[in-house]
């Protein structure tokens, strides 16, 4: 077992200094290893841990900044065990991840540490035995691995609540995914618990990837308390670049072999090429869909040796996927912000960014992933689709060598949060002061300006408005109490545990072709709540639908007879576009244009590829496209000049407001335009431009043009009265609204929400803590009241141009936005579509990985569809019984541990039955059914059609329709 770390070995076979800080059994660890350098974030964190301080470590992943925090943490606690002291019982050391599915190599190598030192090591989450929890409370181990959400269970039981008074240590890893977003504050509250409950203040020690804000992200760790920032910055040193490739004659004839467009057969010929010539590479995409549909045309392509990594595989997929390319089986893994953590895969020599990552955090983030040896600077490259992705993406490589990173937004006072941390409270203690109360929350950081009238407001909802209450506040005497009463203290527990993460469900819909009454696939919750209103269009599944109606978990679609202004299809939702970076491009734009006018193309291009530090071959690319609108006539959009094009109903607002700017322009636009016109307006937007769907013809542009000047000379009061009340109508603000009121428990958990209903309980809890919570959180993640104001303002003092534009057809770069958001480019014939559908079940089932069970001698292995046999048999005696399972192999090696012992329990007795049915399968019809049990079709379908396949292709055929029929099965029951 390796770590990252190992690229640090020093040829001169001695510890160095840094080293000889620690413990003797640590050095006789780290020699054993090989590790005899330490690395920078090592060489700077380790003394100040040593010396008692508090300590931030910025650093990128696989620059040893676990290591960093952990060996002197446990050089500490072992030299106060050969002290004498730590040797009660106890939990000394706590080490909580953000990682939802707690990272195999990273609990292997701390128990490793753990060991060496004598020290024991255990991990708690939400999938730890029953056995393994008692265990764990009767015999606590030293060190504890857990995750925030467990760490809530873990308070409220008196055992483990009772061990962890010996604490003196808190390590919080992947700080920065924790910081902005409500899960991190929910544990910034959780450790000022903790802190109450031990009556000391642990040493705490953060660990964080690149952050925009170092002093915020350390504030945040440990409240007013002291912390030193230890950063190992990469950022200067990074080789980056965009390309923005040209499809060949060669690109053009491929893609007609496989119903692609030539520039989507470019980009994929050109990261594989990166990929031959730069070694072991991660290729980052920005949602899950994207994340497959790469994956299913490089399957197309006959592209091998890749493989795929997002949080929505199964376990034993993602397992199977970095132990390949840790073992150099596969050459490149596309993946989601899921390896962007710290997940050992090994050494990473090359990372590209399909598409621009919309931001520098995230840009910086991603290349670090790379390099990591003395002698390597990470390196990495963005590939870009269109002109504004490319200049985004120059935009983000510029301001990332600059070191203008994006700003750690943390929540501010959350009071959902804080609803759900009182009750804990009132689970360890009966009855409380409201000072008590407010000192033990005000030492959170995103609570420092809470109030004592907020904190009463919050006790007062709690005690008088829920129903059960959750809280008992008698403010006379200013004392809160458990509810009392069998009834109400269930209530109390059920919330609390159902309540427990701060990651919302979310509602998935069924899509129904009405005409057939066939179903197409499945929409995420966020996509109908920003789209789904009868009568709009958009793109899903290769094919333009109009919506006609959505019935509880159920949306009726017919198809499109006109495919214009559909939006597009949804990838998931996507990340923002900051108002920083949208101005960039738009400053780029300009200089362009000013560059072209003044000195020509080919001077244009050296002068800007040096400036921008992109390829010639992109800047000849960027400056062409300027020209072409440019001899259009129609003036360049930027930064200061809005341009508004209109062709027919459809009007374009070239803004580079970024994506949440853009939103809100487009939210009060449409609120306005519908108020004035006595018809609903459409309305959509990107990072670029808004875009307006007027409802019938007719309709003089001044009326628009005006409308956006009025908005624009609306006084302060005036503009956030109006933004607000467009807000609160859209369904982003409605699905939050849900989120918020079961944080609350003003909604259970399991309860169904029709839009009517919604809107009828947005208006029963106006001006309450719920309305004011969720109008909070759309206002700082979903909208930007403060740059939408100072843009517009900025249109009536004249500090930005409204130019208008009317004609029979749009400019160049209209032209791009129109096509872009109606994603034109994805509608294909029918005949094209049932092929590619086909093609795309057929490179799922070959990429998916299974649990291989032996049952004539219990081996158990996991192993990609793709690389079996046809006749798949056991490495280690050769026997065709092999089960096959989408279970954790360490999950399935302990049931057959037991199984194999005469140990069974209840809780194995289905596995094990699954086990054999699937044996009986892969025994009769080898890889095919192990194909099939990778599917989303039920056993009992499998063995009843598999006796009738004979290939692979009649399989996909067979399983494509059973999963359809599958998929109205799931959302029907």
């Amino acid at each position: 077992m390796k770590s990252s770390t190992e690229t640090t070995i020093s040829p001169k076979g001695e510890l160095d200094n840094t080293y000889k800080l620690l413990h003797p059994l640590v050095q006789t660890a780290l020699a054993e290893r090989g590790f005899l350098r330490a690395t920078e974030p090592q060489r700077l964190a380790i003394p100040k841990i040593l010396s008692g301080r508090n300590v931030l470590i910025i650093a990128p992943t696989g620059s040893g900044k676990t290591e960093a925090a952990v060996l002197p943490v446990l050089s500490m606690l072992r030299w106060g065990m050969d002290k004498g002291e730590f040797t009660d019982k106890g939990i000394y050391i706590l080490y909580v991840t953000p990682l939802r599915a707690l990272n195999r190599d990273l609990l292997d190598r701390l128990v490793w540490w753990g060991e060496r030192v004598g020290i024991k090591v255990g991990v708690r989450h939400g999938d730890t035995d029953q056995s393994d929890r008692v265990k764990q409370s009767r015999d606590p181990p030293q060190m504890l691995i857990t995750t925030p959400e467990t760490l809530q269970a873990i308070l409220s039981g008196k055992r483990l609540r009772e061990h962890l008074m010996k604490l003196r240590w808190i390590i919080i890893d992947e700080i920065h995914e924790l910081a902005e977003d409500k899960r991190g504050t929910q544990l910034t509250l959780t450790l000022e618990r903790i802190k109450w409950l031990i009556g000391r203040k642990p040493q705490i020690i953060g660990l964080s990837a690149t952050v925009g804000s170092p002093e915020e992200v350390a504030k945040f760790l440990v409240g007013d308390d002291e912390c030193d920032i230890v950063q190992s910055s990469i950022v200067r040193e990074m080789k980056m670049d965009v390309i923005h490739p040209t499809p060949t004659k060669e690109d053009e004839e491929m893609a007609k072999n496989v119903y692609l467009y030539p520039d989507a057969v470019t980009r994929l010929r050109i990261i594989r090429d990166l990929v031959s010539g730069n070694g072991s590479t991660i290729i980052f995409v920005n949602t899950r869909s994207m994340a497959e549909l790469l994956m299913y045309r490089f399957a197309m392509l006959g592209y091998e040796s890749i493989g795929i990594h997002h949080s929505s595989l199964s376990k034993v997929s993602r397992i199977t996927t970095e132990r390949a390319f840790k073992d150099g089986k596969l050459k490149a893994v596309i993946a989601t912000s899921s390896l962007e953590l710290g997940i050992d895969i090994g050494h990473v020599d090359f990372v590209i960014q399909y598409l621009s990552p919309h931001q520098v955090v995230r840009l910086v983030q991603r290349i670090g992933r790379s390099g990591h040896r003395l002698d390597k600077v990470p390196r990495g490259v963005v590939i870009t689709e269109d002109l504004n992705d490319t200049l985004e993406a120059i935009a983000i490589v510029n301001r990332a060598k600059s070191g203008l990173l994006e700003a750690t937004q943390i929540p501010d006072k959350p009071y959902d949060v804080l609803v759900h941390q009182i009750v804990s409270l009132l689970m360890i203690k009966n009855r409380w002061t409201i000072d008590e109360l407010y000192n033990v929350i005000r030492g959170a950081y995103p609570y420092r300006k809470l109030s004592i009238e907020e904190l009463k407001g919050i006790l007062r909802f709690m005690s008088e408005v829920l129903n059960p209450r959750l809280a008992y506040f008698v403010e006379n005497d200013g004392t809160v109490l458990k509810p009392s009463g069998f009834r109400a203290r269930r209530e109390l527990y059920r919330y609390f545990f159902e309540q427990m993460s701060m990651i919302p469900d979310e509602k998935h819909y069924l899509v129904i072709n009405q005409t057939s009454d066939e179903p197409i696939g499945v929409l995420d919750e966020a996509f109908v709540a920003e789209y789904g209103e009868p009568g709009i269009k958009f793109v899903f599944r290769g094919g333009v639908w109009v919506l006609q109606k959505i019935v509880g978990d159920t949306i009726y679609v017919v198809p499109a007879k006109d495919t214009v202004g559909a939006i597009p299809s949804w990838v998931g939702e996507e990340i923002p576009v900051p108002f920083e970076v949208a101005q960039d491009v738009g400053i780029i734009k300009e200089e362009v244009s000013n560059y072209v006018t003044k000195v020509g193309p080919e001077t244009t291009t050296e002068l800007l590829s040096s400036k921008l530090g992109a390829s010639m071959d992109t800047i000849k690319y960027v400056v062409n496209k300027v020209m072409e609108h440019i001899e259009s006539g129609v003036p360049v959009p930027s930064h200061r000049l809005v341009l508004l094009e209109r062709v027919g109903d459809l009007i374009v607002l070239y803004t580079h407001g970024g994506t949440l700017v853009n939103r809100t322009v487009a939210r009060m636009l449409g609120e306005v335009l519908t108020e004035r016109l006595g018809y609903p307006v459409g309305v959509q937007q990107d990072a670029y431009a808004v875009v307006l769907q007027l409802p019938r013809p007719g309709i003089d542009t001044t009326l628009v043009t005006q409308t956006i000047m009025d908005i624009a000379n609306m006084d302060d009061k005036t503009f956030i009265d109006y933004a607000i009340r467009a807000i609160i109508r859209t369904g982003i603000f409605k699905r939050k609204f849900v989120h918020v009121a079961r944080r609350f428990n003003v909604v259970k958990k399991d309860r169904e929400m029709s839009d009517l209903a919604i809107t009828n309980l947005v208006e029963l809890y106006k001006g309450s803590p719920v309305f004011t919570e969720t109008l909070k959180e759309v206002l700082t993640r979903d909208f930007d009241l403060d740059n939408t104001y100072s843009f517009l303002k900025s249109l009536s003092n004249g500090d930005r141009r409204l130019v208008t534009i009317e004609g029979n057809e749009f400019s160049p770069m209209g032209r791009e936005i129109v096509d872009k958001i109606s994603h034109r480019l994805e509608v294909m014939a029918p005949e094209r579509l049932d092929k590619l559908v086909r093609e795309s079940v057929k490179a799922r089932l070959l990429n998916e990985s299974v649990t291989l069970v032996c049952l004539n001698c219990g081996w158990v292995g996991s192993a990609r569809n793709k690389d079996l046999p046809d006749k798949p048999k056991c490495p280690n005696c050769g026997s065709e019984r092999l089960g096959a399972l989408r279970v954790d192999e360490e999950k399935i090696r302990q049931v057959v541990e037991r199984w194999r012992e005469g140990r069974v329990r209840s809780d194995d007795e289905e596995i094990i039955q699954y086990i054999n049915r699937t044996a009986d399968l892969v025994g009769k019809y080898g890889k095919l059914a192990v194909l099939a049990l990778s599917s989303r079709v039920r056993i009992d379908d499998i063995e009843e059609f598999l006796p009738k396949i004979s290939n692979i292709d009649r399989l996909v055929l067979v399983i494509h329709e059973l999963e359809k029929r599958e998929l109205r099965r799931r959302f029907m029951e």
